[in-house]
Formats: structure tokens, sequence, C-alpha cells
């Protein structure tokens, strides 16, 4: 039997002055470290780097995300099946 699809949420993204960095349609953050934020879109895995970076807020319901640091890049990969956390970590 076929999975449902999921609700796609409309992803964005906005960088200022490469700053700050707004985004929406994430699902779930998967890593967040000084140099490293990747969060999970409904089109694929979302990598941040930078330097200095921190969440100053995440909103689960809405899927809003706001960071800041400076952005050093920023790059989109595919989704690949859903791992566990402790797959996740010892990748």
């Amino acid at each position: 039997m076929a999975e449902p699809q999921r609700q796609q949420k409309h992803h964005s993204l906005q960088i200022e002055d490469r700053g700050v960095l707004r985004a929406t349609g994430i699902e779930r953050v998967d890593l967040f470290s000084e140099e490293l934020i990747t969060a999970q879109t409904g089109l694929g895995l979302l990598h941040i780097k930078g330097e200095g970076l921190h969440m100053d807020s995440l909103d689960s319901q809405t899927g809003d995300l706001l960071a800041r640091g400076k952005v050093t890049a920023v790059s989109y990969t595919e989704s690949g099946p859903n791992l566990s956390f402790f797959a996740r970590l010892f990748k």
C-alpha cells in the first residue's frame, strides 16, 4: 500500500547583510553549531555554514527559523531516508 504523501510547506530563504537568516518551511533542525546549521525542508536538507551562528528562534508549528551570525555558504542536498538520532550522529 502506498504511503500517504505529507503536505509540503512553502519554503523561502532570506539573508540580510550575511548576518541575519530567515527561513520558512523548516520541518526540523538536525544539527546546529557555531559553524553549521542543518535543517530539513520539504525540498531537501538546507545547510547553512558560517561563523558564530546561533538560532534566535525556531517555531515548530509554522516552520519559521531565525538565525544570526556570519553566513558564509548556503547549500541544499536531496533528502535521504529518515534516520534516527543515533544514525545521524554516527553517520
